[in-house]
């Protein structure tokens, strides 16, 4: 370990400690593929071109996103990219190849536009999150690309990138042409991360992202460069949270320093089941928050029939989180994202309303993707569709339709029964009731009992607080005119699963009639 990381562990900075999230917790987040949410290219076809979504296509469609309720807005990143080509996966349209942290891409827009994106969120009373990557810039070939990287990147030594591996026989400019990549850490890897048990955790932290020139935190340089850029950032831009790609890959004594310069909520993408290893980057040692993955990787499973993971082991993975995390309120939950296929892919349209039910009325920061109100976005087998009209380029408006209005729903919900940021209940937590085998869950929170499942009809019993009736059903989702039925046998309540839609009922009434 170099002095600076020496430095940075004796001091024992708990900077994901003393840095005030409280203005996280209880919010809502509506996530953006900036290249392809508004503002854009007609005719663009999509896939690994760039379709110029813009900045100030979000900044016009602010009324939208809170007209649905969303008290959050997360952008992916804005930095300049590299203008080549990688050998996979295209150009930097998605914004996570920087070539210089400095600038803003014009593909993006401007420093204008992204402070003018910030300040209107600010006057709607919404909160800005802006995606960022300290882990590793664009893909790397050759000297000359690295040649043309921005200022405080761009030295031919190679010192402010990993080198993993590279004998003295072996110069940068030939170890660009096959660098050692995390893919080499070893078959014991992916998903759990048991380091020293078949997986190399120094191969998973230095390795390259492929082709992606990984970032040598240890090289005080780039470590300060880093440093001094994400402190610009927040200030320039009054960033109120950002998200960390690929945190995994990061050292921790790094990432608290990181966390203690931004100043401000911090949520990692550290993707593992492994629930002790995800947690530990949390754990008052890192960052402030953390993506849920542990839990997302069996959302889709659990919402399906015959998924292979039943709702039992889903209850008691969420259950364990409780304990093992030092703020699950800082956890952000969601159903789907710009890294794999869409929820309705491969999912029907009540099983959705159910995944979305339990991540927006769980604790935590739930977290939406741009589209998924729209049928032929969150229906597309390219993850990252433009949500405008191939043809005419006008937006495609998703407020009205039915997940649209079941969004509008349970953030109404969430403000009701205190849940929301402010709420008095917004630190409150959830509670599993009961799980079944058969594919459904009971949940209560704050007065609320949810029922969510795999979509099929079905009945699930649970012993509950009270007893609900359908006069205490809230609405939510697209459910069908016939009334559930609701049966009470003591403690116990039976309802009836009509159409696989999710049930909310509000028993704060009944609670205090049974007292």
């Amino acid at each position: 370990m170099t002095k600076l990381l020496a430095l940075l562990t004796l001091l024992g900075l708990a900077s994901a400690s003393t840095v005030d999230t409280d203005n996280w917790v209880g919010r809502n987040i509506y996530f953006i593929l900036l290249d392809r949410f508004a503002g854009g290219t007609p005719g663009c076809q999509n896939g690994k071109e760039w379709c110029n979504g813009n900045i100030r296509g979000v900044t016009k469609q602010i009324p939208y996103i809170k007209k649905m309720g969303f008290d959050a807005v997360w952008i992916t990143p804005v930095v300049k990219q590299v203008e080549w080509r990688d050998n996979w996966n295209g150009t930097g349209y998605h914004g996570y190849w920087a070539k210089d942290f400095n600038k803003i891409d014009e593909h993006f827009g401007t420093p204008e536009d992204l402070k003018q994106l910030s300040q209107t969120l600010k006057e709607n009373g919404m909160l800005f999150m802006l995606d960022i990557v300290a882990n590793h810039v664009g893909p790397l070939h050759s000297l000359d690309d690295v040649a043309s990287l921005g200022d405080g990147l761009n030295d031919l030594s190679g010192e402010q990138f990993h080198q993993l591996a590279h004998f003295d026989e072996v110069d940068f400019e030939e170890y660009l042409k096959n660098p050692y990549t995390m893919m080499e850490a070893g078959d014991a890897c992916w998903p759990y991360y048991d380091f020293g048990h078949g997986c190399n955790e120094t191969v998973i932290l230095d390795g390259w992202f492929g082709d992606l020139g990984d970032l040598n935190h240890e090289d005080e340089p780039t470590a300060q460069y880093l440093l001094k850029w994400i402190g610009d950032m927040q200030k320039n831009y009054d960033i109120d949270g950002f998200r960390l790609d690929t945190a995994l890959y990061i050292p921790k004594p790094f990432l608290e320093k990181f966390q203690e310069e931004a100043g401000v909520y911090i949520t990692g993408e550290v993707v593992t089941y492994n629930q002790t290893l995800h947690s530990s980057f949390q754990d008052g040692s890192a960052l402030t928050g953390l993506l849920n993955f542990p839990i997302t990787e069996f959302v889709k499973p659990t919402f399906s029939v015959g998924g292979g993971v039943n709702f039992v082991d889903f209850a008691s993975l969420l259950e364990n989180q409780k304990s093992l995390y030092s703020s699950v309120h800082l956890l952000t939950n969601f159903v789907d994202n710009h890294d794999g296929d869409r929820f309705l892919t491969n999912h029907t349209l009540a099983q959705l309303e159910n995944a979305l039910t339990w991540s927006w009325l769980w604790h935590g920061i739930p977290s939406f993707y741009y589209g998924t109100e729209v049928p032929t976005v969150a229906e597309a087998t390219d993850c990252r569709t433009s949500q405008w009209n191939d043809e005419t380029g006008e937006f495609l408006d998703g407020s009205e339709g039915k997940i649209g209005e079941l969004m509008t729903n349970l953030n109404e919900i969430r403000r009701e029964f205190g849940l929301a940021f402010g709420g008095v209940n917004a630190f409150s937590l959830g509670a599993v009731l009961k799980a079944g085998e058969e594919g459904w869950m009971a949940f209560e929170r704050s007065g609320l009992l949810a029922v969510v499942s795999n979509g099929d009809p079905k009945t699930a019993c649970f012993k509950s607080p009270c007893c609900p009736t359908g006069e205490d059903l809230l609405k939510v989702g697209a459910r069908g005119e016939e009334e559930p039925n609701v049966a009470c046998d003591g403690e116990e309540v039976c309802v009836e699963l009509v159409d696989g839609a999710p049930l909310v009922f509000n028993i704060e009434s009944c609670k205090e009639t049974k007292m």
